[in-house]
């Protein structure tokens, strides 16, 4: 580890006894207590940055600005400062590792191909190959199993969920696919077309829409996991997969929608908007989207952020006090999809759909 280095992991763990003093009070008005959040953040991101300048995102408050973390501890409670102060440092010290990009893994098991974030490559038998991601919150034969499938030019879809229809609408995203599935032994498998693989490859939130509760799937990864596995199919060696975009990654294929959005944090309901919320999808394979902001023009009184990843949960911060102008403020990292593109964990709710 360099000066720089040593110097800041001293300097956070002062930070941490700072803040752990007098936890209980409900405001961070001690400005030395600010000054001290600030100065030791601001190092924090400063040290990240220079090591990938892509880390710096002052929605998230990985940023070396002094006087915004310093204005922003000081109206927020220092329960929520404390969570962001190690969610920050949690945020910089993974975007700066991810600068370097590290080919997949090696295969664990015989038949696996390659592994990306939640999802297994295997092959299957000569020139077929599957990309698969077991969500153990559905169960058995409801939709823990969600598998793509790539042999001789065609792709297949396929499910565990046995109680599924013969056809669906499925959705990515919102955009309905009309989708035939056949029962086969203990799961039902369906054909797709090229149109609904590019939309599951660009896509946030698969739906097989068998019921009203979906099941639903984050597809974060599921771009290099479909490349993979046709990479495998072709009998082509595992090329390396660049690591997730880094939280202040700006993509030229991100873009707003407009619909319902939903925050309830520690019990009260902050934000209910039917329609016209603002809903800004990143849409770079990480299934991340922001609510009430566009990330432009207009932010709301509250906005809150969820990116999933790739293991069937997701992490979720907000902007702690009403106009924050920064969702630094930590909410978990134990989040859940469930109904109506709502995700909850025991702290928060946030919703969006169009």
């Amino acid at each position: 580890m360099g000066s720089m280095g040593i110097k800041v992991g001293l300097a956070w763990g002062c930070l941490l006894a700072v803040l752990a003093v007098g936890a209980s009070d409900s405001r961070a008005e001690s400005r030395p207590f600010c000054r001290q959040y600030a100065s030791t953040t601001a190092d924090v991101a400063r040290d990240a940055i220079s090591k990938n300048p892509a880390c710096q995102d002052y929605n998230r408050g990985v940023h070396a600005n002094y006087d915004m973390h310093f204005n922003w501890c000081m109206n927020n409670s220092r329960d929520t400062v404390m969570g962001a102060a190690e969610h920050i440092r949690s945020l910089a010290a993974s975007c700066a590792g991810a600068a370097r990009n590290e080919p997949p893994a090696g295969p664990a098991e015989p038949g696996v191909y390659a592994r990306h974030q939640a999802w297994v490559v295997r092959r299957d038998y000569p020139g077929a190959c599957s990309a698969e991601i077991i969500d153990r919150s559905k169960g058995q034969y409801l939709g823990e199993l969600l598998r793509f499938q790539f042999s001789s030019g065609d792709f297949r879809l396929i499910s565990d969920y046995t109680a599924g229809g013969d056809f669906t609408h499925i959705l990515v995203d919102g955009q309905a696919y009309p989708t035939k599935f056949a029962h086969e032994s203990d799961v039902v498998v369906a054909r797709i077309d090229r149109n609904l693989v590019a939309a599951l490859k660009r896509g946030s939130v698969l739906n097989l829409n068998f019921d009203p509760g979906g099941p639903q799937y984050s597809l974060s990864g599921s771009s290099a996991a479909i490349d993979l596995m046709m990479q495998c199919a072709r009998g082509q060696s595992p090329s390396p997969q660049p690591a997730p975009p880094p939280a202040s990654a700006s993509t030229g294929g991100s873009y707003v929608i407009h619909g319902a959005c939903r925050l309830t944090v520690d019990g009260r309901l902050l934000l209910d908007i039917r329609q016209d919320c603002p809903i800004w999808m990143a849409n770079d394979g990480t299934g991340a989207f922001w609510i009430n902001t566009d990330r432009d023009s207009y932010l709301g009184d509250y906005i809150a952020e969820v990116t999933p990843s790739g293991n069937g949960l997701a992490s979720g911060h907000w902007n702690g006090e009403r106009g924050a102008t920064h969702a630094q403020a930590w909410l978990g990292d134990d989040f859940r999809l469930g109904n109506g593109g709502c995700w909850s964990n025991a702290r928060a709710t946030i919703c969006a759909s169009r």
